[in-house]
């Protein structure tokens, strides 16, 4: 303030130049924002991917990565290598535990026993879902990081973890198509964005299909009335969808690839002789698998009544179950069920893919969609029958608004139609076990501000249906399983009323002339997921500080939601040293002074300035400005 005796015209002049000084020590930006404002148009990917190399534990703040440089595409937007204050994203795919085992061979087309049919269930989740976001304090070698904050949590290589490069924008406009590389078993299947102040989304963000892959299908030989789990051979029916547990060759260790078992969320196969695929599973009730039944159609009850055990009134969550095997007559599904011998052919088991598992979120774990199983084929002439791969993960964080007219997508892909080609005048094509839907993906929105006028979907995909080809005069009472639906995925926000959706998807049917009072033959819907969650969020407020010149400084930050992990002080921006928690108090200052705070761990640091206000004096000395408690010197 100015000493009494000065003219108002002075007392003005001192608040503006305070105000000025204190403006001056509060534009500066953190690492937030650091790639600039973005308009986005046509079809774009924005993240860039590696892996982890080694197993990392709670506190490390070194990890070592396939490439560090992570600018394998040369985005404009990065202008370069990974570099100290980027942002990335770490992530475990799988690794989950599953019961099982082998279910052996007789030798005769049939299986021996025991059967399992809790194969697949999750014994142990491990690492698998665990993620954090962590900035990058320094890149040491070509193989390897260091991070501002130690990590979380652990990682485990075998469970493939990938570490993605996340692009920080200072606003965002999405006019065209944002989306990410599909999952390759290794890397893909996220989209990740941070936008300090607003995205505005008028086109479409899209992860749909880019999840856990769906089986591919084969025409090896099928033998008749198989009901086994899990084998090895390729004759007892379909391949199984991917999942958390893994794919393929990692099923061989719980007793082997093929058979109707879901493997945690990846769809089981259909069973030989040429029963459908089952859906993916993603999320909704982790306690109401019903055994991969899904939610039959209730406009068939009659026909779901000849079951063993009816299900007409099953709504069972995750992946819907394949159509029931081969059968060569015309008969009345309302009155005979399956397994009947009435059906001729493979007498209609039932032994369709069983609907993949919805998994537990209630640890905060985050997965991709479950791929589908395929359908058994034995065919030669037979196109289609595999499962159709999940949605993938999107995840936004946000520090303004979010708005727009558009959508965020992350859709369970459809299962194959089965079909086939001309198959001669006296024969039908077509006739084998469509593919199961891959589940819906996951989608998370953090934002400080508000999320309005976008729509959100993880949808499941739609089963393969059973598209038979008659060559004229074939037998069109022929009929195979048409694929499960996949279920639904997740959506979680900060806050925010949109329209979201986490359907499943629709179960195929058959258009076979046997079946018309009954086009499911079996096959079952997915269940709906977790669409209207939501996601805690917190972030800090700080005030700059005006003292004088000699003394010291107390700075603290508010806190907005529920504080997650602990205030931190640093004394720089990029590649500091903490110099305290919580609240910070400066040595004896100076001159005029930046810290920088954030949490650990975070993943941004904001700035707080304290400015000093000693006694100023112009030519004029008449004119001195300063602070009251500070004193005025000479003059």
């Amino acid at each position: 303030m100015l000493m009494a005796s000065l003219p108002q015209t002075m007392k003005t002049t001192n608040l503006f130049i305070t105000a000025f000084l204190i403006l001056s020590f509060s534009i500066a930006t953190g690492q937030k924002g650091k790639h600039g404002s973005y308009t986005q148009t046509g079809t774009t990917i924005v993240n860039e991917f590696t892996t982890l190399t080694v197993d990392a534990s709670i506190g490390n703040t070194s990890i070592s990565v396939a490439g560090s440089t992570m600018n394998g595409n040369s985005y404009s937007w990065f202008g370069g290598d990974l570099e100290p204050g980027d942002l990335i994203l770490i992530i475990q795919i799988q690794g989950a535990i599953i019961n099982g085992s082998p279910e052996p061979w007789s030798g005769t087309g049939w299986y021996g026993l025991p059967l399992d049919p809790s194969w697949g269930q999750i014994a142990n989740y491990n690492n698998c879902g665990l993620y954090e976001y962590a900035e990058v304090k320094s890149v040491p070698s070509s193989t390897s990081l260091e991070l501002r904050c130690g990590l979380s949590n652990d990682y485990t290589v075998s469970g493939n973890v990938q570490v993605i490069r996340i692009p920080r924008f200072e606003n965002l406009t999405i006019s065209g198509t944002m989306t990410t590389q599909a999952w390759n078993g290794s890397i893909g299947g996220v989209l990740a964005v941070e936008v300090n102040n607003d995205l505005i989304i008028n086109g479409t963000m899209e992860a749909s299909e880019l999840g856990f892959r769906g089986a591919t299908s084969s025409t090896t030989a099928s033998a008749l009335g198989i009901a086994q789990y899990a084998i090895m051979n390729s004759d007892a029916g379909g391949l199984k969808g991917e999942g958390i547990r893994g794919f393929d060759a990692d099923y061989d260790l719980n007793g082997g690839r093929y058979g109707r078992g879901a493997p945690a969320n990846g769809g089981g196969g259909g069973n030989a002789h040429n029963a459908g695929g089952g859906g993916g599973g993603n999320a909704g009730d982790f306690l109401n698998w019903n055994e991969g039944v899904g939610v039959p159609n209730p406009a068939y009850n009659n026909a779901w009544d000849e079951e063993a055990i009816n299900i007409s009134n099953f709504n069972s969550s995750g992946g819907g179950r394949g159509g029931y095997t081969f059968s060569g007559a015309n008969q009345n599904a309302n009155n005979s069920g399956p397994g009947n011998t009435v059906w001729d052919g493979d007498d209609r088991r039932n032994h369709g893919g069983l609907g993949g598992r919805p998994l537990d979120y209630s640890s905060g774990k985050i997965y991709l969609g479950g791929g589908g199983g395929a359908g058994d084929l034995n065919e030669a002439s037979s196109t289609g029958g595999g499962g159709g791969s999940g949605g993938g993960i999107i995840y936004v964080l946000n520090y303004g608004n979010v708005s727009g007219t558009g959508n965020i997508t992350s859709n369970g892909e459809n299962g194959e139609i089965t079909t086939g080609t001309n198959p001669g005048i006296f024969n039908i094509s077509g006739n084998d076990g469509a593919g199961g839907a891959g589940a819906g993906g996951t989608v998370i929105i953090k934002s400080n501000g508000t999320v309005s006028g976008i729509s959100i979907s993880t949808d499941g995909g739609n089963g393969g249906d059973q598209t038979l080809v008659d060559g004229g005069l074939g037998d069109m009472n022929e009929a195979e399983g048409p694929g499960g639906g996949g279920g639904g995925g997740y959506i979680a926000i900060s806050n925010g009323a949109i329209i979201r959706t986490s359907n499943g998807g629709m179960n195929g049917v058959t258009n076979s002339d046997g079946l018309t009072e009954f086009p499911p033959n079996g096959a079952t819907s997915g269940g709906i997921g977790l669409p209207n969650e939501t996601m805690s969020n917190f972030f800090l407020t700080t005030t700059n500080d005006t003292i004088c010149s000699g003394n010291t400084s107390t700075l603290t930050a508010s806190v907005t939601g529920t504080l997650v992990g602990t205030i931190t002080w640093y004394d720089a921006e990029v590649g500091g040293n903490i110099i305290g928690t919580n609240a910070l108090t400066t040595g004896v200052l100076t001159a005029n002074t930046t810290y920088w705070v954030g949490t650990c761990p975070g993943n941004y640091l904001i700035p707080v300035s304290v400015i000093m206000s000693p006694p100023v004096a112009f030519n004029d000395a008449s004119v001195v400005i300063g602070d009251e408690n500070c004193g005025l010197g000479d003059g």
